[in-house]
């Protein structure tokens, strides 16, 4: 029979604060499996309760920060994911704001033919257009994360556009030539 015997509140008070005790700890629940069940279900009844009473504007605050979060997870990740390209999260900001294209493209000051371009693929992002994204999300989503996006799309076609690697080589005429065991 094991004789460990986990301390008590009083012999961790001896040593640690009342903060250092809360941060370094977890306490075991002491409900049963029932009382745990039942506990979750109050708790997803309130959480329904408090989404279903939420406005319009801050299911759209939420939305908007959850956009940002994955964002922010997915500049961690070294590989490319096509669902992070500049023109998909752009879509996905667009649908948040439940606007038309037209309207949308109007709210930025740009012609809907351009932002047709741009979703399409067929036109890259300006930085004056990121600045407008970061104002239109009222600061939410930075510049600079639309930028980020645009930039890790921008990286991986040139990591596999072979073609127009070769014909850019092909235009320069003395290229330097530095003994390859640097």
């Amino acid at each position: 029979m094991n004789e460990h015997k986990e301390p008590t509140y009083e012999d961790l008070r001896k040593q640690l604060s009342d903060e250092e005790i809360a941060d370094s700890f977890v306490f075991r629940s002491s409900m049963s499996a029932e009382e745990r069940e039942k506990a979750e279900e109050e708790f997803r009844k309130l959480r329904l309760e408090r989404l279903g009473s939420m406005s319009d504007e801050q299911i759209l605050l939420s939305e908007l920060i959850k956009m940002k979060l994955l964002m922010e997870d997915y500049f961690e990740r070294v590989e490319f994911a096509e669902s992070y390209s500049f023109p998909e999260q752009l879509g996905a900001y667009i649908s948040l704001t439940q606007k038309s294209q037209a309207d949308f493209a109007d709210d930025l000051g740009i012609s809907k033919a351009r932002l047709g371009h741009i979703l399409a693929g067929e036109e890259h992002p300006d930085i004056a257009l990121m600045y407008r994204l970061e104002y239109h999300s009222d600061g939410i989503i930075p510049a600079t994360y639309w930028y980020r996006l645009h930039a890790k799309q921008v990286e991986r076609s040139m990591s596999v556009d072979k073609e127009n690697r070769t014909r850019e080589y092909e235009q320069v005429k003395k290229p330097l030539s530095l003994p390859s065991s640097i």
